[in-house]
């Protein structure tokens, strides 16, 4: 597989070293080390090996500009959610997203219950979900690659997550009606999808 325990250790202490330098913490988040290595541990798949080392490679490039002024640390435990979180989704897709949120935390200081439902919505949705209520924020419908008859069950999904509020799903202006929650979704997807395309 070429990832032994080691290999996998090594570099969970490497992304939490990192990261807790980033969000202001003066020693690694001892908790955020040990989710890293059980959650990659517990399978030891290929794919868990390569989310964990795609989601430190996108935090060291996110997180760099931050280490000579690091913010007010965040809640410690708020960082394992995330972590565990993003090595656990089997949506490849999505790390960057975990990524951004991970970069939203880190440059500010929201609250931790919103930071919650933030991973919870990233959790939930599949990748070609949160592209498309991203595509209808931008052009005020879904894109085409949403059949028809699945519109009502993706608009549920969005809805029931707190991004947007049910009676306003046809509106001309979508842009506007988005929920608090749902625009700060919208701008961590921003984020994951502008340094996704700097990196080609």
């Amino acid at each position: 597989m070429g990832h032994d325990r080691d290999e996998v250790t090594d570099l969970a202490l490497k992304g939490a070293e990192m990261v807790a330098k980033a969000i202001g913490l003066t020693v690694p988040v001892a908790g955020a080390v040990a989710v890293l290595i059980e959650a990659v541990s517990d399978r030891r798949t290929r794919r868990q090996c390569q989310r964990l080392e795609k989601l430190v490679r996108s935090l060291i490039a996110r997180l760099d500009h931050l280490e000579e002024s690091p913010p007010e640390p965040f809640e410690p435990d708020l960082l394992d959610e995330i972590l565990a979180k993003a090595v656990n989704d089997e949506d490849e897709d999505k790390v960057e997203y975990y990524a951004a949120l991970i970069e939203y935390c880190a440059c500010g200081t929201p609250n931790a219950y919103q930071v919650r439902l933030l991973g919870d919505a990233i959790k939930n949705l599949t990748a070609h979900e949160i592209k498309a209520f991203v595509h209808f924020n931008k052009q005020a419908c879904l894109p085409h690659n949403i059949p028809a008859d699945l519109r009502d069950i993706f608009w549920d999904r969005v809805c029931t997550l707190g991004l947007y509020p049910r009676e306003k799903i046809r509106t001309d202006r979508p842009q506007e009606y988005a929920t608090f929650l749902g625009k700060r979704f919208l701008e961590v997807c921003e984020s994951a999808t502008s340094a996704r395309a700097k990196r080609g």
